[in-house]
């Protein structure tokens, strides 16, 4: 159960309905448990003091699901997982707010690699699979919160999240008219899920202290389990993941052999894992332990080997802020992990098979001209940025992007990958909509960064604004500020300002012993 609790499923205490949530964090670990609960009811034992741990719901889900694998009951996985996880993402959500926050990105951590699964148990590629609504179903339970709480909108702390809402509800009027209902309603589940994460810290501030404990373990051991598997899967290419390669024809992820791959680890793709991997590394400055060190060497080679350069720029501007923000000491002490795991990586990139790819990526960097990657956004940005900036209107929500498979016209699907994120924000939600959504954006940066100067020594706020700003400058290939990569962002801005007013409430130490 330590493990467990370790790997994000911690300890915490129910959440009640309120006007405003006002519970305290919980007490320390280590202080003895209380005789009796605030009702005065004899604490729970056996099983159902078991069934009441926060960590319980997520073991069950995943335990439940490994059981599944292991029986190769691929066509039970398929149908089973997403209503064990969307009940257990419910529970979670109303009696552990923290803890379903920290399963939220466990479920988007793992959920491809249970569909890869269970697509290859069954023997056929499903290109729809009932599994992927798990990660925008259980985001999406947080607007619970936007209703329960509507009233904290009327407040100033809430304001940026606001205009950014109503950027976004702009596109999603225009995009009904423009592609559908259909389409609009799942962009707009896609852009609001995200500030609706971001409005769950806030109305949880008071919990930061734990917020900030849980988090750190998840993306610790997520980082631990994605980078050893990703690893794993560049050096054998089990046959699951070249099964999905095969059916998905995804070309651009390299060919389904040991070695000629870009890593996916347990996602979908090398893009989002190489967000997920570059996130992980950045929220473990301010991590400790020996675990920290074998989940940041894992973490970082299945970085290099899914050949993402946007996230390998993304990390080395994420270290920025949160170097410049720590002590002498603290930074010296970073400097020599970096050459630690520098030093171990060496010896494994001097090896042919494992070093080919990444040094032909690296090259590649510094001669431009030469490369396909670059020549084609190039090419996109030069034909594409008129139309981009000079629809003042916008296309609407549901017009780029996966939605565009519920368009049913004949030129639906023409934007279904869309290579930039800062031309995507204006040609979806025109000027009105953009000047709203970004107002939002870089207010709440702004106040991300001015509340992690104020709190210097919470190492955990520093990562967060480091995380910011580089999923902002990420923009120039795709869109950080939705879906899952929104998730990263929004909590990145919001973890500091609650941290800030947290701390100045003596709710929680402004640095924690790691």
């Amino acid at each position: 159960m330590r493990a467990m609790s370790e790997m994000g499923f911690g300890p915490g205490e129910p959440h009640r309905a309120s006007a405003w949530p006002t519970g305290a964090p919980r007490a320390e670990q280590g202080e003895a448990a209380p005789t009796r609960d605030a009702a005065g009811r004899a604490p729970k034992r056996g099983l159902a003091a078991l069934a009441a741990q926060p960590w319980f719901p997520g073991a069950a889900v995943f335990g439940l699901t490994l059981a599944l694998i292991v029986a190769h009951q691929g066509h039970l996985l398929q149908y089973l997982y997403p209503v064990i996880a969307i009940v257990a993402a419910v529970v979670l959500y109303f009696r552990h707010p923290v803890h379903w926050l920290a399963f939220v990105f466990w479920v988007t951590f793992l959920t491809p690699g249970v569909r890869r699964f269970a697509d290859f148990f069954n023997g056929v590629f499903n290109p729809v699979s009932p599994i992927m609504v798990v990660p925008m179903a259980t985001t999406a339970l947080a607007g619970i919160g936007v209703i329960r709480y509507h009233r904290v909108f009327a407040q100033r702390r809430a304001m940026p999240l606001l205009l950014a809402l109503c950027g976004v509800l702009y596109g999603f009027c225009i995009g009904v008219v423009r592609v559908g209902p259909m389409p609009a309603i799942f962009g707009l589940v896609n852009w609001c899920s995200p500030i609706f994460v971001g409005f769950h810290l806030l109305i949880h501030w008071r919990r930061y202290g734990e917020f900030r404990s849980v988090l750190r373990l998840t993306f610790r051991y997520g980082a631990l389990v994605m980078g050893l598997y990703g690893v794993f899967e560049f050096v054998t290419m089990p046959p699951w993941d070249a099964f999905w390669l095969i059916g998905s024809q995804m070309h651009s992820e390299g060919d389904p052999l040991p070695f000629s791959v870009r890593v996916a680890s347990t996602m979908n793709s090398s893009g989002p894992f190489a967000v997920a991997a570059m996130v992980c590394t950045l929220m473990m400055l301010a991590d400790g332990g020996r675990i920290r060190a074998v989940a940041s060497c894992a973490i970082v080679l299945a970085l290099m080997f899914s050949s993402v350069r946007t996230a390998w720029g993304g990390l080395v501007l994420g270290l920025v802020f949160p170097l410049s923000a720590l002590s002498m000491r603290m930074r010296m002490r970073l400097i020599g992990s970096g050459v630690v795991l520098a030093m171990l990586a060496v010896p494994l990139l001097s090896i042919d098979k494992f070093s080919e790819p990444v040094m032909k990526r690296l090259q590649s960097m510094g001669n431009l001209s030469q490369d396909q990657s670059f020549a084609d956004r190039s090419r996109f940005y030069a034909e594409f940025l008129d139309t981009a900036l000079t629809d003042i209107a916008g296309q609407g929500l549901g017009s780029t992007g996966a939605a565009t498979k519920l368009d049913s016209s004949s030129s639906a699907g023409s934007l279904a990958v869309f290579d930039s994120g800062l031309m995507e924000i204006p040609f979806v939600l025109g000027w009105p909509g953009t000047f709203l959504f970004c107002g939002g954006i870089f207010t709440l940066l702004g106040r991300g960064f001015l509340s992690a100067m104020s709190i210097r020594k919470d190492r955990f706020a520093a990562s967060a604004v480091g995380i910011s700003l580089s999923l902002l400058v990420m923009l120039l290939s795709s869109n950080m500020l939705t879906a899952g990569n929104g998730n990263y962002f929004y909590i990145a801005v919001m973890l500091p300002v609650i941290g800030r007013r947290a701390i100045r409430h003596g709710l929680a130490p402004q640095a924690e012993r790691l």
